[in-house]
């Protein structure tokens, strides 16, 4: 098996404590995510409510992913999708160059993995949905990618260029051509070449080529990937979600103060348990953007009147800009989970642990309006062992959880390790044996002659030069055996636990598959991972 699970805490101590069945963190959410009896329970809550669009939305999705090029696995999924006792799970994330951080590929073959084993225990169809957050303007998140050399101790980074002008999204975002082409020249040139460059290099390009902006770029990729396992995508921008979404923006609209109201309140538990506040909720949010133009603006509501930077409107004329134009609105952190059980027949969330943390301010939300959080699963979490690593490792005597969990008290100990070299009292000996044996012949051989005396001290000062030269040799070995450990180290910690963080955070996936082949995908979805919270070590 070339899985290992470890227990690994997490940062957000709301979403570790979420992960482990804390009664203290459960209480935000409609089901514990770890057992079968809650999947149960949803998949009947589910059938007691009607999808009255699912013919619709089949649809869109259908002429979405042909548009992307997605494999007809996903499609066929998409058609499974239209039938009434279809369900989905669903994760997303932002559209970043290049798919953007690995925990990007973790997440889809979480959600592959997921829908197989929901179908099999609950004996329904469930089908994985990757919802692309390409409405984003946080451009400077996702333009870049990162990646380690071979053999280097330090990340490299490198950002595409944009041409970001004002709140543009990433599905408004062109790709320029020549900008995309010194972006992946300049990261070919940073690679090895290996046999499975050319077939990479043909996948980014013509990828690229067929994208009209950053967001169809990340599905297009997406789809080549993961398409053939029945991955189906959707973009939070296509005009058949906006139309689709329409219903919510209005119930958000008029249910705007409640809202509010009960985020406030989910607030105040949450610090009231004393777990850190991941949400920063204000009583005027309005909790929706609005499009003016190209330009993705923050709706905020004073009294009864809703306004942007750059217009203000009423209630009832923002509410009836929802039912004529959903396509001006856009969902936000909050209101985006609303969305997603709207749209979609969803027996489960999948979201990082920031996510988790997001999603314990929403339940009297979703209740509010009439729908029930879905079940919400900690995404897995995965760390990438390659056989370079694996062998420094063990010249350590180290594992992978000694580097994820404790690896800079352990630097401190080897370091504290480092003594005078051992033969450091023999040589001092030998300096003074020599003296006290050689010193008497030459005080005899100057009374016998005085004009050796020259020749008989140097005789004596070469006798111990050629001792320290000795030491000093043994030194700069010793030191060069140590300066070699040092660099493995560095090596092990920029690998693993790159700029202090897990590896899935930073790297990027493309130089693993550089090196692997892009069937490394293949390899990661048929991986026996345990899907229990722990961490997830693979070796390649």
């Amino acid at each position: 098996m070339n899985v290992e699970c470890i227990a690994l805490p997490l940062a957000n101590r709301l979403a570790q404590e979420y992960q482990q069945g804390y009664a203290s963190a459960l209480q935000f959410f409609a089901y514990h995510p770890y057992q079968a009896e809650s999947y149960r329970r949803r998949l009947e809550w589910l059938r007691g409510r009607s999808c009255a669009h699912r013919q619709q939305l089949a649809e869109g999705l259908y002429t979405y992913n042909q548009k992307i090029g997605n494999h007809p696995e996903a499609l066929s999924k998409i058609e499974q999708l239209s039938l009434p006792e279809t369900y989905v799970v669903i994760g997303g994330q932002q559209a970043g160059v290049l798919t953007g951080p690995l925990y990007t590929i973790h997440k889809a073959v979480h959600l592959i993995q997921t829908a197989k084993r929901l179908s099999e225990e609950l004996g329904v169809t469930v089908v994985p949905v990757f919802w692309i957050a390409g409405e984003d303007h946080d451009i400077d998140e996702i333009d870049h990618v990162y990646w380690l050399a071979d053999r280097e101790t330090r990340l490299h980074k490198q950002r595409m260029e944009t041409g970001k002008k004002g709140r543009l999204s990433a599905s408004s975002l062109k790709l320029e051509s020549e900008a995309v082409e010194r972006f992946l020249s300049q990261f070919f040139h940073a690679q090895v070449e290996t046999d499975e460059t050319a077939a990479i290099r043909e996948l980014l390009t013509s990828t690229a080529s067929s994208s009209e902006n950053v967001a169809e770029w990340f599905a297009r990729l997406m789809a080549r990937l993961f398409g053939k396992h029945g991955l189906i995508l959707v973009e939070s921008s296509e005009p058949f979600v906006r139309e689709l979404e329409g219903p919510v923006f209005q119930k958000v609209i008029d249910n705007n103060e409640q809202i509010s109201g009960l985020l406030l309140k989910a607030a105040d538990r949450i610090a009231t348990n004393g777990y850190p506040l991941q949400l920063q909720v204000e009583e005027h949010q309005a909790n929706l953007f609005l499009y003016e133009g190209q330009d993705r603006l923050l709706l905020e509501r004073h009294g009864d009147r809703f306004m942007n930077r750059r217009a203000s409107y009423s209630r009832e004329e923002l509410r009836e800009l929802a039912m004529e134009n959903p396509e001006r609105f856009s969902a936000n952190v909050v209101t985006r989970g609303l969305m997603q059980e709207h749209l979609f027949p969803t027996l489960a969330f999948i979201g990082g642990p920031g996510e988790v943390a997001y999603w314990a301010y929403y339940r009297e939300v979703f209740e509010l309006l009439g729908m029930q959080m879905p079940v919400v699963l900690p995404r897995m979490s995965i760390t990438l062992l390659e056989g370079a690593q694996k062998r420094l490792l063990e010249g350590f005597g180290l594992t992978v959880e000694d580097v994820l969990t404790r690896f800079g008290k352990w630097k401190e100990e080897w370091l504290a390790q480092e003594e005078p070299h051992p033969l450091q009292g023999q040589f001092s000996e030998v300096r003074k044996a020599i003296a006290e044996i050689y010193r008497p012949l030459v005080e005899e051989v100057i009374r016998l002659d005085g004009g050796l005396r020259n020749l008989a001290e140097k005789n004596a000062e070469l006798l111990s030069t050629q001792v320290n030269f000795l030491e000093e040799r043994l030194v700069r070995s010793l030191q060069q055996q140590e300066d070699v450990a040092h660099m493995r180290i560095k090596r092990i910690e920029a690998a693993l636990l790159p700029e202090g963080g897990l590896q899935e955070r930073k790297l990027c996936f493309f130089p693993f598959a550089n090196k692997y082949g892009l069937d490394l995908v293949d390899r990661l979805v048929e991986a026996p991972f345990v899907h229990d919270g722990t961490h997830q070590i693979f070796t390649i």
